[in-house]
């Protein structure tokens, strides 16, 4: 005799410790099942969500995706309703099961699904469906008339500054609401970044003992619940849609001296203020990058921390006496909790860009090209590509083809449910149109293969050639080599770039003739380790600086201040502070009076 293998599907509506219990009888008594009716249980998918839609149950779409793979025959479910209250989805998992070859038992009724049942199961999904609908509307209703009456507020328990007393009574935390009233008259002169650093040097934490992150901090000052103000109804979910929805302003419901405040309402408008004045600056300034992709930048996504692998994001510094901004890349860990996490270097996105335009003038050079050649093959390769357009506009056709496809499997399935048509009509016609879907998408897949590489290529061919049109050709070619490379992974004195090799362009990596090292990894990705220059960070840049002026020293002992500035291309304001650090630092030190004497190094220090 044949052994069925099945696999079980059991959900509750929630995750309440209550319904827990309920989801171990609903999963005991559907293995029990398995057991009695002597099939083999290889299999089990159990969830805690609601039924009112498939989108967040991961159980139930590994379900359905599993009905096309060849590891069970059986489906058991507790009833319909536990499968889902979805009159359309409930449709479409029938579908998929039965031109599967699958089956599926209901054990609370005791029997398997079958077409006749077809009829039946639609109502009941319909009449599933109202029923989540109209729960909806009464726990939104619900919602809506307590926060309008405002007697009661749930308070997310970690809110800072805040301890709850008793059910809806909450009192100010003295020395967290200290904490927020110092956030929110930083906030007037200061962003985020600096109002984190700043706590973080006077040792303030949140509950958890961490320390107070940039994104922590804004919300902090943007939730009005810090003047004792508690805004309700601002979304709610909406039933049709599957999905959370904002309201307008109109609708929501406001309640002042809701709560203890932290600080005054003009204190908590000022600080906002403050932010937003702060966020319209840093859109209109100059120094701002403009477009339609404002954020979007060569680097963006390609550098990643060596020490801890967290990305690198762009920043803005400006300079004390030139007022000038510096553009600069730094980790995401240290931007959002300090030194304490990580203490990798920053990098100047100028020099970054210096550097691999460096590593691109080897690689061309390793190939003999020069500018001119690089823009007269770019536009050869393109005029090759652009000569092959019989297979694009076959590919188009069948595009079109395969979407007109698509809407008549939509219109069959309407048809289906609003009883225009018959089961067995239905069933024809689907095969129908899936044999021709995939006949479609089998001559696509094979265009595909065949175009993808002239594709991907034309489509680099153009971007090279925009930049070379608009933009320098050493900015160009840097460019086109950040796009070929997948990671840059930045060191304490090294940067390591990732990248794979353009196998269209006919060059073997291995001959690859650079001074640096280039290695490949286990994913076919080559890896070139870039020596970074010793004055690259700006704690050895200045070390080097005061070294210069010890070899000064050493060479002419007598040396004043006036001429080390002027080796340096200094002013003497400069000079005098930088011979002050190393006399502090006991590197140092004058033999004499009056400004009269030499200069003594100290060897050993």
């Amino acid at each position: 005799m044949k052994v069925y293998r099945a696999v079980i599907y059991c959900r509750c509506s929630t995750e309440e410790e209550s319904q827990q219990d309920a989801l171990k009888k609903q999963t005991e008594e559907a293995r029990n099942t398995v057991k009695e009716k002597g099939w083999m249980l290889i299999g089990e998918y159990i969830e805690a969500k609601s039924g009112t839609s498939t989108e967040k149950r991961k159980k139930y779409q590994q379900l359905y995706e599993d009905l096309q793979n060849d590891r069970f025959d059986i489906v058991v479910i507790k009833s319909q309703d536990r499968l889902m209250r979805n009159t359309k989805d409930w449709y479409l998992f029938l579908d998929r099961l039965v031109t599967n070859g699958k089956r599926l038992f209901m054990y609370l009724e005791n029997k398997f699904y079958s077409a006749d049942d077809s009829l039946i199961t639609g109502i009941k999904a319909i009449l599933a469906e109202e029923y989540s609908r109209e729960l909806s509307k009464k726990i939104n209703n619900a919602h809506k008339n307590r926060q309008k009456l405002g007697k009661t507020f749930v308070i997310p328990s970690q809110t800072y500054g805040l301890k709850k007393i008793a059910k809806g009574k909450y009192i100010l935390d003295e020395n967290e609401a200290e904490v927020i009233r110092l956030i929110f008259h930083l906030a007037k002169n200061h962003g985020s970044i600096v109002i984190a650093h700043i706590l973080e040097e006077r040792g303030y934490r949140d509950r958890r003992g961490r320390v107070f992150s940039e994104q922590a901090i804004r919300k902090i000052i943007r939730n009005p619940i810090r003047c004792g103000t508690i805004v309700q109804n601002k979304r709610h979910y909406d039933f049709d849609l599957k999905k959370e929805v904002y309201l307008p302003k109109e609708q929501w419901e406001i309640h002042q001296n809701a709560v203890p405040a932290c600080v005054s309402e003009e204190e908590w408008e000022e600080a906002n203020h403050a932010m937003d004045l702060r966020a319209q600056k840093r859109n209109v300034d100059t120094y701002y990058p403009k477009g339609n992709h404002v954020g979007k930048y060569d680097l963006s996504g390609k550098l990643r921390c060596g020490v801890c692998g967290s990305p690198y994001y762009r920043t803005y510094r400006k300079k004390y006496k030139t007022k000038e901004y510096v553009i600069e890349w730094k980790c995401s860990e240290y931007l959002c909790h300090g030194k304490e996490k990580c203490k990798n270097i920053c990098i100047e996105e100028n020099k970054m860009f210096a550097m691999l335009k460096q590593i691109c003038e080897q690689y061309y050079k390793g190939y003999q090209l020069d500018s001119k050649s690089i823009v007269e093959r770019t536009i050869s390769l393109l005029e090759k590509v652009l000569q092959h357009t019989d297979k694009e506009e076959q590919q188009r056709g069948l595009e079109k083809q395969l979407k007109n496809v698509i809407q008549l499997q939509e219109k069959l399935l309407n048809k289906l449910l609003n009883d225009v048509i018959t089961d067995e009509i239905y069933k024809k016609k689907k095969v129908e149109l899936d044999d021709k879907k995939a006949s479609i998408e089998k001559e696509l897949q094979s265009i595909s293969q065949l175009e993808q590489a002239k594709l991907s290529f034309e489509q680099r061919m153009q971007s090279i050639k925009y930049k070379l049109e608009t933009e320098t050709i050493e900015k160009a070619t840097v460019s086109e080599m950040i796009d070929n490379i997948d990671t840059i992974y930045v060191h304490r004195k090294y940067l390591e770039i990732r990248f794979y090799m353009d196998k269209m362009l006919g060059i073997d990596p291995k001959s690859f003739q650079t001074m640096y090292e280039i290695t490949e990894d286990f994913e076919g990705a080559f890896v070139i380790r870039f020596p970074l220059p010793e004055d690259f960070v700006y704690r050895d840049r200045k070390q080097l600086e005061r070294e210069r002026i010890i070899e000064y020293m050493r060479e002419k002992p007598n040396i004043t201040a006036k001429e080390i500035a002027e080796k340096e291309n200094i002013s003497l304001s400069t000079a005098n502070y930088r011979i002050k650090k190393l006399r502090q630092d006991g590197r140092i030190h004058f033999n004499g009076v009056g400004g009269k004497g030499k200069w003594c190094i100290n060897e050993n220090r």
